[in-house]
């Protein structure tokens, strides 16, 4: 399969006329499109420009509105409620993480939880902008149905994801922990099979509850680490949907049908370092404690010890540098809607790539 590498500048200028031409404002466009290229260049490719066209559809089809104003219904000093509206998860997330950032300024630690959203993309782009230089940010979702505890035939919950992020001094800006509940993100497994590569087994369970390693048989995702898993998804469900009034996991839409919206919750969160100790001798500290984590004796063929986020990080400077890569079946797929919306794609195939 050809892969093809893309300027990470014009990709999002792309997308973001794709999403100005299916309605959305300059900004919220720019939004939508900043938060899916920024997955591409992590190498969270399962959250990047492969979901540019289930936006579009939800957005063309009337699953994610285009005229929410995205309410704030409750608010106190260092806390507020939004109301998403069906709206998408990515302008809900926008405007979640300015209020968290704006009261941790002076309240010193906040929350801000959303109903009623769409699927909110790559966890790690909100814990990172909830962090920004001088925070702890932290960031959490429900999804539809994908996973429920060990050992069951039916999905309870989805395999809510959530991210922690904080800038651990110059040297390692991008501290960050994000993952899903589940041994891997649905949207791996597709990432996978659109690449035509294997999915491993343990990942994925059939509708009797058997392992697959066909995402067309894939009814359910493992948790990770088993019951534990299960676990960490219900405290997601505690945050993002119990304190939102949202909807429960089992009655979420899912997300993967363009004409109604998902209904998932989620929680967005800040804490002001400053409230704690001083921000430069904080960052010194973590800064310290990462350089001895490098400095770890490792089994022969293992590698070098990485802080989370670390191998991320080093992902996005390089494809900032080098340009970010998509596979065939995608470039596709991309320049098919942008055909569909007159929008000019023809300049996704100019270079084609050995990187995978």
């Amino acid at each position: 399969m050809q892969n093809y590498v893309v300027d990470s500048g014009k990709l999002k200028e792309y997308t973001t006329k794709l999403f100005l031409a299916a309605g959305l404002a300059q900004t919220d466009a720019q939004a939508v499109s900043e938060l899916l290229v920024h997955a591409d260049l992590r190498n969270v490719r399962s959250h990047g420009v492969l979901r540019t066209v289930p936006y579009l559809e939800k957005i063309q089809k009337g699953g994610a509105s285009k005229t929410s104003a995205y309410p704030v219904v409750k608010e106190t000093t260092n806390s507020a409620v939004i109301d998403a509206q069906g709206g998408l998860g990515a302008l809900a997330g926008e405007k979640a993480v300015a209020i968290a950032r704006e009261k941790a300024k002076t309240a010193l630690m906040s929350m801000v939880v959303v109903r009623n959203s769409n699927h909110f993309g790559m966890g790690a782009h909100w814990a990172l902008k909830l962090a920004g230089n001088d925070m702890i940010g932290f960031a959490c979702s429900t999804t539809d149905l994908t996973m429920g505890p060990p050992g069951c035939k039916e999905p309870f919950m989805g395999n809510n994801p959530f991210a922690v992020a904080f800038k651990a001094g110059e040297k390692y800006p991008e501290f960050c922990v994000d993952m899903a509940t589940s041994g891997v993100a649905l949207g791996k497994c597709k990432d996978l099979a659109k690449r035509g590569k294997p999915i491993p087994s343990g990942w994925m369970l059939d509708k009797n509850g058997n392992d697959t390693t066909k995402v067309e048989d894939c009814y359910m995702m493992t948790p990770m680490a088993g019951h534990k898993g299960f676990g960490i998804a219900l405290i997601v469900e505690l945050f993002a949907t119990l304190l939102s009034g949202g909807v429960l996991s089992p009655d979420i839409n899912n997300q993967d049908l363009p004409d109604v919206p998902e209904l998932s919750s989620q929680c967005f969160g800040c804490i002001n370092i400053s409230a704690f100790r001083d921000l430069a001798e904080f960052q010194e500290t973590a800064e310290n404690y990462i350089d001895r984590l490098h400095q770890i004796p490792m089994k022969e063929g293992a590698g070098d010890a990485k802080y989370p986020g670390e191998i991320e990080y080093t992902s996005k400077l390089i494809n900032l540098k080098e340009g970010v890569v998509l596979p065939e079946t995608l470039t596709e797929d991309l320049m098919a809607i942008g055909g569909e919306l007159k929008v000019d794609g023809s300049f996704l195939r100019e270079h084609k790539t050995e990187r995978q």
